[in-house]
């Protein structure tokens, strides 16, 4: 797992370390990683993409995307 965060573009990894990987994780909000983490702050619409697409491509790295093909 940490291999495949590691790979991650820096903006995806910090996103994904602050708000999942530190150890009060459970404690930690979206909101408070968007307005308070990111410096500077950046907006909900801009975080939910960001967090998207860190997700989409942990999950191609680690094999476990699954591909609709129409």
């Amino acid at each position: 797992m940490d291999r495949a965060i590691k790979r991650l573009p820096k903006m995806e990894r910090f996103l994904i370390e602050e708000r999942y990987m530190v150890e009060d994780s459970e404690y930690i909000t979206d909101y408070k990683v968007y307005c308070f983490k990111f410096q500077p702050a950046i907006s909900a619409v801009t975080y939910d993409k960001i967090r998207w697409k860190a997700f989409y491509k942990l999950a191609l790295n680690l094999n476990i995307a699954i591909l609709k093909i129409q």
